[in-house]
């Protein structure tokens, strides 16, 4: 049974990371729904795989993964970096991978490909140079943008981080 309910969690880890890359791009939204009830899924795994076993470890293991994804990115929606729906996404991934290692990962390739697709919508839109700017200056300022009227280009960065838990999973899981 404990091998059929890892394969669960990591097959809803996969299917929420799917469908909040749809949503993301589709709607520009990620729904508390799904979120919320990927986060509540991995709660539910980490108590039945710890229903056999002393200590509580599958628990442990899933909220110390859920801090370390969701807080960083907590921190940086709280400087107006991103939305609350990309912290719950990564309060799933936390709660469902119940690793810190893997949710680091997760959270450093979808840094990655989150850098990746903003250069792309940079160059498209012919905004390089500012975005650039912009992104230096929010590294060594901590403010995202100089001028909250401005326009900004933004990306749905619910897109990057479910890249970056697939690119983690096949690198850890399935490989």
């Amino acid at each position: 049974m404990h091998e059929t309910m890892v394969l669960a969690r990591q097959l809803c880890l996969l299917a929420t990371a799917i469908i909040c890359v749809y949503t993301d791009m589709a709607r520009g939204k990620l729904y508390n729904g799904v979120t919320l009830g990927a986060a509540a899924a991995g709660l539910g795994f980490a108590w039945i795989l710890d229903a056999s076993v002393p200590g509580l470890p599958n628990m442990q293991a899933a909220l110390l993964s859920a801090l370390a994804g969701a807080g960083v990115l907590f921190l940086i929606y709280l400087s107006g970096g991103m939305g609350a729906g990309d912290v719950k996404l990564m309060l799933a991934v936390g709660l469902l991978a119940a690793s810190w290692r893997f949710t680091l990962m997760a959270l450093m390739y979808a840094a990655l490909a989150g850098a990746a697709i903003s250069l792309g919508v940079l160059i498209w839109r012919g905004r390089l140079r500012e975005g650039l700017k912009g992104s230096l200056r929010a590294l060594l300022t901590l403010k995202t943008r100089k001028d909250p009227s401005t326009p900004t280009a933004t990306i749905p960065y619910g897109v990057a981080i479910g890249i970056g838990v697939v690119w983690a999973w096949l690198e850890v899981v399935a490989l």
